[in-house]
């Protein structure tokens, strides 16, 4: 008796960047086998890029063929689930004696946040913003990179070596983190102004590749930079004071992630210049500088947005006045940390959070539209500590679900 025709095996319509497992990029691994026919790979690889980050996250450990799909960055870059996930906050905070940093994931109509992680060994000199779920932790000579959704991160190379003798001052050594939309690729940025040098040093490490160290930029811009940086289609934003009395005015600094290139933007006459007392958010496709202040029992938000689609960068600011503003907590310390739903739409809410820990966490969000706000708690959050103050700094940042893994830095 003749054998039946073997079936064809199923066309993927990406068939031609599906990565196979014999490729090297998989560690040569082939599917489990067994007595039936086995599932095609391309059949396997289709089924998982639908699947939520949740899923994949558990899916990894089944075995090692899966683990070598899910951890691979072109599977991520592939990576589109069939539901969407909602967006939500993540909240970062210190813990006890600023011994680690802990972070923490809550849905943007508030409610019971969940620990998703705890990095030690110490708290960063401060966080990013969340760039597709990402966050970068600073410490100066070095940087951590982590991705809360799968619980990993990566610590990169000294910037220099730190037992160096004499040690030089890192007080104006900040490290920003940057994304390419074009490439997709993560990248980080040392600043570093060294006391008696005319120039600052640039370098650039790009996270998840072949790189082991950092690489040192040519030139740059001759200023002291702040502890900040928002990163917006394809460019970092952060400000840089002039000298390093912090009297000098200060300056935008915008770095192409791409074409690691840099522009200097001249602030507005009226803007703030301290990244201590304000704060960089992405607002309907803007870069913004905010600052809150008290007035008697109201507070007013002052934005400053940049329109930098042309050659000359022009800002235009904007007042917002809150009525009956009732918080404990200071309206200086309050920072905009971004829009609810994480888009553009001009209607959707600003969510407005403190500096400051409380449990529960107060969040303001803001309608500027209809010119209304409301109060949103997040419960599960440790409460203020009158006796560690350190571990009281928190910050919140937009967050959404990426599978993309994060692959250990080579020490250099």
């Amino acid at each position: 008796m003749e054998r039946p025709p073997a079936k064809k095996r199923r066309e993927s319509k990406n068939h031609q960047e599906i990565p196979n497992p014999i490729n090297s990029n998989f560690s040569s691994l082939n599917p489990p086998t067994s007595t039936r026919d086995p599932i095609p790979f391309d059949v396997i690889y289709d089924i998982f890029t639908a699947l939520p980050v949740k899923s994949l996250v558990r899916f990894q450990f089944l075995s090692k063929f899966c683990h070598s799909i899910i951890n691979d960055q072109t599977f991520a870059r592939s990576h589109r689930p069939i539901t969407k996930p909602d967006s939500g906050l993540l909240i970062t905070f210190p813990t006890k004696l600023q011994t680690a940093q802990t972070f923490y994931i809550s849905g943007l109509n508030g409610g019971s946040a969940t620990h998703r992680l705890t990095i030690p060994p110490r708290f960063s000199r401060y966080t990013t913003h969340s760039i597709n779920g990402i966050v970068c932790l600073d410490f100066g000579l070095t940087a951590v990179v982590c991705n809360p959704s799968t619980g990993r991160s990566t610590t990169l190379p000294f910037v220099s070596n730190p037992r160096a003798t004499p040690a030089p001052p890192t007080y104006y050594c900040v490290n920003s983190f940057g994304f390419d939309p074009i490439s997709q690729n993560y990248k980080v940025l040392n600043s570093w102004r060294i006391h008696g040098k005319q120039e600052t040093e640039y370098r650039v490490f790009t996270v998840g590749g072949t790189a082991t160290s950092w690489r040192e930029l040519e030139s740059g811009p001759p200023y002291y930079p702040q502890r900040e940086s928002l990163c917006l289609n394809g460019v970092v934003y952060f400000r840089s004071w002039g000298d390093s009395s912090k009297r000098a005015q200060a300056v935008m600094v915008a770095f192409d992630v791409r074409e690691e290139s840099f522009k200097e933007i001249q602030l507005h006459r009226n803007a703030p210049l301290d990244a201590a007392t304000s704060c960089l958010a992405k607002l309907g496709g803007r870069v913004v500088i905010a600052k809150f202040v008290q007035v008697q029992q109201d507070a007013k938000l002052t934005f400053w947005e940049l329109d930098d689609s042309s050659r000359k960068s022009v800002w235009v600011e904007r007042s917002f006045l809150f009525t009956s503003w009732t918080p404990a907590v200071d309206s200086s310390l309050f920072v905009v940390v971004g829009q609810a739903s994480g888009g553009d739409s001009a209607e959707d809410e600003i969510v407005i959070a403190p500096r400051v820990l409380s449990s529960p966490l107060l969040l303001c969000y803001y309608n500027r539209v209809k010119s209304t706000f409301r109060w949103v708690e997040v419960s599960g959050l440790p409460p203020y500590d009158p006796f560690d103050l350190s571990s009281n700094s928190v910050m919140v940042t937009n967050y959404e679900e990426n599978i993309w893994p994060i692959a250990p830095a080579s020490k250099s």
